[in-house]
């Protein structure tokens, strides 16, 4: 049975993005909570926003630079606020395991303090995404929506899909080069952005997908999780930086971020590097003679 967000041989191409991307936006407006969200709840609409913009992407030969700008600004503010409330509760997380590593009960109780810090502002977060972030989500998605639902019906053919796949395949490849010389941690999240968006394109076309494809997406996972918990790490280290803690316990929270990171990094070059070793012009090649094969 085919999954509503893949395509099929009774709708492909450019048509079915459109279809999958209304989907995704309509299972985000459905999924919205009523009350106070949970860990779940925030983690399923970011998926589903995500995965829309990905779709969204794949739409972008046919679209106008101005249509195009207006779904793509509206399905990132509508994520906005849930993103928010993610990324406090796995600051939280990452804290935790990194507590456990530290040494020496003084360090543990300073960041201790830190971690309870942490929380209230992760409560916080949650707090306003219930009264005010839920609801903005909800008029951004629903006229997002809208528009798409006016758009001319596109043709089923791949020209586009494989164009925008080639696109997201080429920058991804444009950042893993550039993290190979001189890994920042602007671009190493540079770099998580394109492999997630190709992944979540990957996942769309899996009906097509050749076993290299499969391959590629699951390598795309792997990357795409150690630069997220490389990035969650960077940003408890600038909060740490401005969070008021003691000299020692600082120095000792730091060197385990570092530590951690220099790891993360190494692993996120080894497993992403080899994904991006075909020229774009090859992959969307390949690309096509897969779309031809499975039609």
């Amino acid at each position: 049975m085919t999954n509503r967000f893949e395509v099929s041989h009774a709708n492909y191409g450019a048509r079915a993005m459109r279809e999958i991307l209304k989907r995704q936006i309509e299972t985000a407006v459905e999924g919205l909570p009523r009350g106070r969200p949970t860990d779940e709840e925030v983690h399923s609409i970011r998926k589903h926003m995500k995965a829309a913009r990905g779709t969204l992407r794949l739409l972008r030969p046919l679209l106008s630079d101005r249509a195009y700008r207006a779904e793509n600004r509206a399905l990132r503010d509508a994520a906005r606020a849930f993103g928010a409330a993610r990324d406090g509760a796995v600051l939280v997380e990452t804290l935790e395991d990194l507590v456990h590593k530290a040494k020496g009960n003084g360090a543990r109780r300073g960041l201790a303090r830190f971690e309870a810090h942490l929380k209230e502002d992760a409560d916080r977060k949650r707090s306003r995404l219930a009264r005010h972030g839920v609801r903005h989500s909800a008029a951004q998605l629903r006229a997002a929506l809208r528009r798409v639902h006016s758009w001319p019906e596109p043709q089923m053919e791949w020209r586009a899909v494989c164009r925008s796949m080639r696109d997201s395949y080429q920058k991804g490849r444009q950042c893993a080069r550039c993290n190979e010389r001189q890994p920042s941690a602007a671009t190493l999240h540079e770099w998580r952005k394109h492999a997630k968006y190709l992944r979540s394109q990957l996942e769309v076309i899996a009906p097509v997908q050749h076993a290299s494809l499969q391959t590629m997406s699951a390598e795309l996972r792997r990357l795409a999780d150690q630069l997220g918990e490389e990035h969650d790490l960077s940003v408890l280290g600038d909060l740490a930086r401005q969070g008021g803690l003691e000299r020692e316990v600082a120095r000792s929270l730091q060197k385990l971020i570092e530590k951690r990171r220099h790891r993360l990094r190494k692993r996120a070059i080894s497993v992403g590097f080899p994904v991006y070793s075909e020229k774009p012009a090859d992959f969307e090649a390949r690309l096509r003679r897969y779309f031809r094969q499975w039609e």
